[in-house]
Formats: C-alpha cells, sequence, structure tokens
C-alpha cells in the first residue's frame, strides 16, 4: 500500500487554539462556533470526532467525522501543525503550513516529499521467504543484499549476505550504493540510522513480522474457548507473516520505476481473499475477505500448499461483540484460501 501525504477533503474548520496532546494518540480542540474536537492517530489511521455546540470533550454524542489510515502501522509521531494541515482547518483564523517543520517524524514524512510502500504477507515458514527474496535479487541486478543489527544508541552493525535463511528475521536489498558508506557498513563498523538510510539510494526492507502472541493461527485460542466442547474439525496451515516496505522521493522517476516493479513481483507472488466458513455448520459467511493493507495476504506456495487438503484453514477464530468484523457473536469459523484464484 502506498503512503505519502494523504489527500483529505479540507474539514475547513476553525479551532480556537492548537490541538493539545491528551495522552500518547488523543488530541482535544475546540472550534471557533464552541463544537468539541477529538483527534486521535495511532495504528498508522486518522480519526477525528466533533461534537454539539457547547458541549464538553466527553459528550456522548460525539460525531465521527473521519476514520482513514494515513500511515503504515508503528507511524508514532504527529505534530499538532501537521494535523492541522493536513485535515484544511485553521487556528484562529491561521491558515497552517507544516513543510517547514520536522521533515520526518520518527520514520515518516508528512510533506508529502517521500512516498512509501509497505505491504504484510503470509509466507510458508521454509523456503517461501527466502524464493521471495531471490526474485527481487533477479529483478535487480547489481543489488546488494545485507543483514542489519541493530545495538544500544541507534547503532548497527551490518554483514553482506547472497541469500536469505528460514532463521533471518531481517534483510534488506540495496541499490545504487555510496561507496564510502557500503564500505564502512561492510567493514563492520557502527553505523547510525542517517548512515543505513542514506547508504543506498533505494532500497527494500524485508523484515519477518512476528505474531503479538505465538497462536497465530487461532487455532489454540478456539480449541480453550469451546472448539473442543463442540468437537469441531478443522486443521490449519502454519505460516509466518513478512512485511515489505521502501521509500523513495516522490519525484524521483527511478525510485517510482523501481517501486513498480516491487510491486508487479508482489502482485504475482501473493495471492488475496479469504472465504470464511462457519465452522459449526459449514456456511459460507464471507465469500471473499480482502483488506486494503494486504496483511491477510498469502503466498502462492501457500495458497497450493492448501489445495492439497482444503478442508484446512489459514486462519480459525471465534466472533465476539463488538469485533471488527460484525458476525453474530459466538460463531466459530475458518478462513480459507479462494479456490478460484
Amino acid at each position: 500500500m502506498f503512503y505519502s501525504r494523504p489527500a483529505i477533503e479540507p474539514l475547513g474548520w476553525d479551532l480556537t487554539d492548537w490541538p493539545m496532546p491528551d495522552g500518547t494518540r488523543y488530541f482535544n480542540a475546540f472550534t471557533s462556533d464552541h463544537r468539541p474536537v477529538s483527534i486521535r492517530f495511532g495504528g498508522g489511521w486518522l480519526t477525528v470526532k466533533r461534537g454539539p455546540k457547547k458541549a464538553s470533550l466527553d459528550h456522548p454524542d460525539m460525531e465521527e467525522i473521519l476514520c482513514v489510515r494515513i500511515a503504515p502501522f508503528g507511524t508514532m509521531d504527529i505534530e499538532p501543525e501537521q494535523i492541522c494541515d493536513i485535515l484544511g482547518v485553521t487556528v484562529n483564523g491561521n491558515k497552517i503550513d507544516s513543510a517547514g517543520l520536522r521533515v520526518r517524524a520518527r520514520g515518516f514524512d508528512w510533506s508529502g516529499r517521500t512516498t512509501y510502500w509497505e505491504s504484510t504477507h503470509l509466507m510458508q515458514p521454509d523456503g517461501d521467504a527466502r524464493e521471495f527474496v531471490q526474485r527481487l535479487c533477479d529483478a535487480f541486478p547489481g543489488s546488494i543484499l545485507v543483514q542489519p543489527e541493530w545495538g544500544s544508541g541507534g547503532k548497527s552493525r551490518c554483514r553482506q549476505i547472497k541469500f536469505l535463511m528460514a532463521s533471518d528475521d531481517v534483510a534488506a536489498l540495496g541499490t545504487g550504493p555510496d561507496d564510502a558508506l557500503i564500505q564502512k557498513m561492510l567493514n563492520g563498523q557502527k553505523i547510525s540510522v542517517e548512515e543505513f538510510e542514506s547508504t543506498f539510494a533505494y532500497r527494500i526492507d524485508f523484515i519477518h513480522d512476528g505474531w503479538p502472541t505465538d497462536d497465530p493461527t487461532g487455532a489454540r485460542y478456539i480449541h480453550d474457548h469451546g472448539a473442543r466442547e463442540q468437537n469441531l474439525k478443522y486443521d490449519v496451515v502454519h505460516h509466518r507473516r513478512y512485511r515489505i516496505r521502501a521509500e523513495y522521493p516522490t519525484v524521483d522517476a527511478e525510485g517510482q520505476s523501481r517501486t513498480k516493479t516491487l510491486v508487479s513481483i508482489i502482485d504475482a507472488s501473493f495471492c488475496r481473499g479469504l472465504q470464511v466458513v462457519n465452522l459449526q455448520t459449514g456456511a459460507v459467511i464471507t465469500e471473499r475477505l480482502e483488506d486494503g493493507a494486504d496483511k491477510w495476504s498469502y503466498s502462492v506456495a501457500l495458497r497450493h500448499e492448501w489445495l492439497t487438503k482444503p478442508g484446512r484453514y489459514l486462519f480459525v477464530g471465534k466472533s465476539v461483540a463488538g469485533d471488527d468484523f460484525g458476525w453474530e457473536s459466538g460463531i466459530f469459523w475458518g478462513a480459507r484460501p479462494i479456490a478460484g484464484v
């Protein structure tokens, strides 16, 4: 998924003061016509709510005006000036231009001068990731595959590798190296984040994005929450999740071309869309569950493995009230590849 300065229709509000931070993710403000405004930025999502005139910030009738993903998951920093600029609101009648304010905020440039690609995909635990990285190496002749190890103080040591191993959690494929910096890197000297990011004219990061739990398929969860008592029959295909990311100056034609090549390789290597089935009845709940961020896309090889035994699932779960799916509470479900893609 591509990210840069988000294209949001200006809200046209006038605030009485800058949005004030309220914790790590929230900002509060009031409009000049005395409406409370709550802004949340977290997980890459920007959410804006506004209440009735002369209401407090905790008013129960706060209306959601905007909810849009504007950055990759993990992007943490955004300043009040940048919020006002992006949303198209003024402060005491003054238009806000944040172009010169902290060009980068812990890995993200809100000015629009940088474009990012980031996507997340499921792969087989053995061999699948290595083969994908090899396709990238073949597509970019003369590229250098390195493996950074980050230590204290934001310093890194890197080594050059010829191929990815199943035990490797991170690798970076770089083209157009800076001679002095690549020499320093490959000599084993410690380098800073800035030096690492400047070593190559174009770089693709490939990262094993471990699950927050050790139950990525959900099989253990539903077993412990009633599936055993229901005597449900299900099997799961094990997988790993990897994150792919790249960035380039937005106006750079070479960067645009290289990212286009990257995306074409991704599109040829992964499938999208899951069929969701009620494990208790066998009925299909959703024919094609998709997501814009590709966090549920799966490799062609993983789909081929599933085809050898179509009764298996990539994920299983049990729906609860208020979850993101909107299915009836208490349903045991399984998500599997779509046979026709």
